[in-house]
């Protein structure tokens, strides 16, 4: 007998997940300008004083930020050695100078007094009559020579109240040009031969000074070491009192006025740079220095890195000012070869968050601005160029710009 079977059987089974009540809801985000479009009334917009600039595509030098570093230029550092074998001696009333310490050329910065044998100390009968009648020539030559240049004086003197004369007549309509032109020329002629005088009776003294008679002891004299350049000491390698062996290193001096910055380039990147125009100096994050600063190609030593496939570009830069030190890290703005079109916006538009995002406002018809997410590539002359943002055309927010971001977020007034 068949069994009926009564049950709750569905005739038309629901399928799984046909439920009316779906296991997700997803909401569609509003877009990111509807979030934040502001609305102002002419009043605020009058206090807010805000202007605007349209969006400009214009051709711009691309450019490729680099890490490069500070280095000394060949020729400005110089090390000084002893000529000869030593003991090291202070100036008088002065202590060694220590590194970082400002020199100037021709400065003595200290002594090295002789190491000498005996019998090169004190000189031979034969050797100190020589230098006594050498010192008895020198004399007599300069007693001329001085006398030279005191008659020489009285002849400029003379030259000038002849000319004085002869110009005053002239004036008074009693004298001829002529005599003006001849009182000149003998001026020019007495001041020619006191310069030649004076010279003389300076080299003569130079001479003597050379010839002084040594110590009654036979005492060495000590030389003084200075430097042929104006600038910093780098390092001193001796102290005040030691023995040092002819060609001992002493001090270096290096001069910072101007550095160089050598720039290590990937070798499949150097064709696409400019190497022969000047570049920009910016931070290692790539914000702009204080100020404008430039540096320009020199032609240096081809150096290279096989291991790091670089090779080396060099610029020069005026350090006067900036106080960068040897091994210092900078970036540098490196221009590519070819403008590209890109768009461009004043610098006083961009605006940042707190996450560092790059925003503009752009007005969207009267009293009504939105905030635009842009993306910066580089700033240059208050001007910012963008990877991407408004269309060209568009009016964007410069002058009001922050108020207009204080007010949104409920920092305005």
């Amino acid at each position: 007998m068949p069994l009926a079977l009564a049950g709750g059987c569905d005739p038309h089974p629901s399928k799984p997940g046909s439920s009316g009540d779906k296991p997700a809801k997803v909401e569609k985000l509003p877009a990111e300008t509807e979030l934040s479009t502001i609305t102002l009334t002419a009043d605020a917009e009058r206090r807010l004083g805000i202007t605007t600039a349209e969006v400009r595509e214009q051709q711009v030098v691309q450019r490729r930020t680099l890490s490069g570093q500070v280095v000394v230029p060949s020729g400005k550092a110089i090390v000084v050695t002893s000529p000869l074998a030593g003991t090291v001696e202070t100036m008088a009333n002065r202590a060694l100078p220590a590194p970082g310490a400002l020199v100037d050329p021709e400065t003595p910065l200290l002594l090295v007094k002789p190491l000498l044998s005996a019998e090169r100390d004190v000189p031979t009968p034969a050797e100190q009559v020589q230098i006594i009648g050498a010192r008895a020539n020198l004399m007599a030559s300069r007693t001329v020579a001085v006398g030279d240049v005191e008659r020489s004086r009285a002849e400029v003197e003379a030259a000038q109240i002849a000319l004085n004369r002869a110009k005053q007549l002239f004036a008074d309509r009693a004298g001829a040009r002529r005599a003006v032109d001849d009182a000149e020329a003998q001026l020019n002629v007495a001041k020619s031969n006191l310069d030649a005088a004076e010279l003389r009776a300076g080299q003569l003294a130079e001479l003597l000074k050379l010839l002084e008679a040594p110590p009654a002891d036979g005492e060495p004299t000590s030389l003084p070491m200075t430097t042929p350049i104006r600038g910093i000491v780098n390092r001193i390698e001796v102290r005040e009192g030691q023995t040092i062996a002819s060609g001992a290193t002493l001090f270096e001096v290096v001069n910072l006025d101007a550095v160089w910055i050598r720039v290590p380039v990937f070798v499949d990147l150097l064709p696409e740079i400019n190497a022969e125009a000047e570049v920009a100096l910016v931070r290692l994050s790539g914000e702009p220095m204080d100020g404008s600063v430039s540096a320009a190609p020199i032609a240096a030593p081809p150096t290279a890195d096989a291991a790091t496939s670089t090779v080396d570009l060099y610029y020069q830069v005026d350090n006067s000012t900036l106080r960068l030190r040897p091994g210092q890290r900078v970036g540098v703005a490196l221009p590519l070869i070819g403008p590209e079109a890109s768009l461009v916006v004043p610098g006083k538009a961009i605006l940042y968050d707190i996450h560092g995002n790059a925003w503009v406002y752009v007005k969207l018809g009267d009293r009504k601005f939105s905030r635009h997410r842009v993306d910066i590539r580089f700033v240059e002359d208050d001007e910012a160029v963008l990877a991407s943002g408004p269309a060209s055309g568009t009016s964007v927010v410069v002058d009001g710009a922050a108020e207009l971001f204080g007010t949104e977020f409920g920092a305005g007034k």
